[in-house]
């Protein structure tokens, strides 16, 4: 994979990761005075959507995979399962 498409690749990643955590500041209560989540809130989450939103997270990182372990030599089976 050219240079390239992995910058494309990453600019779709750090797109999905925005859209991530933009819907968990939507739906999330925060706490007062800080950029935290106030979990001891009573909050609802769509799990449908919350599972929509990880997906393309997840699959936008996963597109990049691949030419990492190319470039660095890394074999998933060997050298991530120590």
């Amino acid at each position: 994979m050219e240079k390239e498409q992995i910058v494309v690749n990453l600019k779709d990643f750090f797109a999905k990761r925005e859209e991530f955590f933009q819907y968990f500041d939507t739906h999330l209560s925060k706490k007062e005075n800080i950029d935290a989540f106030d979990f001891s809130k009573k909050n609802e989450l769509n799990a449908e959507e919350v599972y929509k939103q990880f997906y393309h997270f997840d699959y936008a990182i996963r597109k990049l995979l691949p030419p990492l372990f190319k470039a660095y030599e890394i074999n998933p089976s060997k050298d991530l399962k120590k």
